[in-house]
């Protein structure tokens, strides 16, 4: 599962980030929080990406969902009409 170990890898790059930043002193390299502050937006952009993607697969699901329940809504009536009156 290639995407699971991406996920995992991104938090735990997310995490040691957070760990820096913690570690900070407020007379640190500026150098430090520029890099951190890039790691930081580098981890936030592959989020979003992902989060995009998620997104795109729950509106394709809702789309087959639809499909399925408009077939299935079709071949009730369909099997309504087939039967003879009484």
């Amino acid at each position: 599962m290639p995407d699971r170990e991406s996920d995992e890898q991104l938090f735990r790059r997310l995490r040691r980030i957070v760990m820096a930043a913690k570690a900070m002193r407020p007379g640190d390299d500026r150098r430090r929080v520029l890099a951190l502050e890039s790691d930081l937006r580098l981890v936030r952009a592959v989020l979003n990406g992902r989060c995009g993607l998620l997104v795109q697969k729950m509106n394709e699901a809702g789309a087959q969902l639809n499909a399925v329940s408009a077939y299935a809504r079709c071949a009730s009536l369909r099997r309504d009409r087939a039967q003879p009156s009484k």
